[in-house]
């Protein structure tokens, strides 16, 4: 498992050594841009490195903080009910590269590309999916029925608050933390070095391969494992 994670590691690091050719440098002159809400949306993806703050509010609201010279290369697209936040060139040393959302509603969160995804409020919703991939961060409280969480590339998630089930899976030296979010139910599968730990109240159906990892917190009344491929599940 560890020497995924070094590979995995390794390749992150060629992949940003590559991308410092063409950088753009902040010049160090902070500026705050409010953005034009072109469309209502209810799911949000965070990628290129860009640090999301999530809070939830009485209406959509996007403002970009960043240095002055980076403002136009940061984009906040609305397309199908989902705001894409990306950056059109490499983004090298910033003072800032921030963007504020506030939002009504939320049923979906990603997190890619090294970008570094927070919220600020517990996000409640009926249904909820969160996915964190390629080197990137996502922390959320959450209050919701039917969660689905994935992870995959390196990638960390940190969920906590309550949910009713939890669908999780996390894949190539990722990591899911969910051991302060108290589920009913939960459905876990850890392969490819990557780690999964959980809290689980009633049922559990956990799976581990390839070196992955499912660690529980609770007493499980119906806990149903398997395990292959040095893959490991165990009970804390």
């Amino acid at each position: 498992m560890n020497s995924i994670k070094i590979i995995l590691a390794l390749i992150l690091t060629v992949s940003l050594t590559s991308c410092q050719f063409g950088q753009i440098k902040g010049n160090g002159e902070v500026v705050t841009e409010e953005r034009s809400v072109t469309a209502d949306f209810d799911k949000v993806r965070g990628g290129s490195g860009i640090d999301v703050y999530l809070t939830e509010g009485s209406e959509n609201k996007i403002v970009v903080e960043a240095d002055e010279n980076l403002q136009n290369i940061i984009e906040t697209n609305i397309s199908n009910g989902k705001l894409t936040i990306r950056s059109s060139k490499n983004i090298g040393r910033a003072s800032a590269k921030k963007v504020h959302v506030t939002y009504v509603s939320l049923t979906s969160i990603e997190a890619s590309s090294g970008a570094d995804v927070i919220g600020n409020s517990v996000i409640r919703s009926e249904n909820l999916s969160l996915s964190a991939s390629s080197g990137a961060d996502l922390e959320v409280e959450v209050f919701t029925k039917n969660l689905t969480a994935e992870t995959s590339s390196g990638a960390d998630l940190i969920v906590t608050g309550k949910a009713e089930t939890l669908d999780a899976s996390a894949s190539s030296g990722s990591e899911l933390n969910a051991k302060r979010l108290q589920v009913i139910t939960c459905s876990a599968k850890a392969s490819s070095g990557a780690d999964i730990v959980v809290n689980v109240k009633d049922k559990l159906n956990a799976k581990a391969s390839s070196g992955g990892d499912v660690r529980y917190y609770g007493d499980p009344v119906s806990v149903s494992k398997k395990d292959s491929s040095s893959g490991n599940i165990r009970k804390m």
